[in-house]
């Protein structure tokens, strides 16, 4: 686990974007796990959004609401690493960049096939929401 004992978790922005969202914002809002995120899926959301055509004042709304709960991280600060290896999606370098500057436990995707083969690197656990929410209620 993460600082002061509490589950810490990047939510890939497929899954914030999805249905999946609602319930883990909610758990996120009481405490039971921290999100981290960062600028790269800030705007990465903002431009899927906008090419969804997403209400505007929802979207903002969503946004604002994730950035007061969620604890941003600079993803900019690792350059590289061996992951790059495997993840063949360029758009998931930034994600997993995130994760390992933000010392994460887990990253929750619904693209656990772009990830390593085994589901985990340098101690982070690649989930998708749905084991994740069984993981946080059990």
């Amino acid at each position: 686990m993460g600082r002061q004992g509490k589950i810490r978790a990047v939510l890939d922005t497929n899954v914030l974007l999805s249905l999946a969202a609602r319930p883990l914002l909610i758990l996120a809002r009481q405490n039971a796990f921290q999100i981290v995120w960062s600028d790269f899926i800030e705007a990465e959301a903002e431009r899927v959004m906008s090419r969804l055509k997403w209400n505007p004042v929802n979207a903002a709304a969503l946004l604002r609401a994730i950035d007061q709960m969620a604890e941003r991280v600079d993803y900019q600060q690792i350059t590289g690493g061996n992951y790059e290896e495997w993840l063949t999606d360029v758009d998931d370098h930034p994600i997993m960049a995130t994760a390992l500057m933000g010392r994460v436990d887990y990253i929750v995707t619904n693209n656990t096939k772009d990830f390593p083969p085994k589901k985990q690197f340098a101690g982070i656990t690649v989930i998708t929401p749905d084991a994740f929410l069984r993981l946080l209620e059990s």
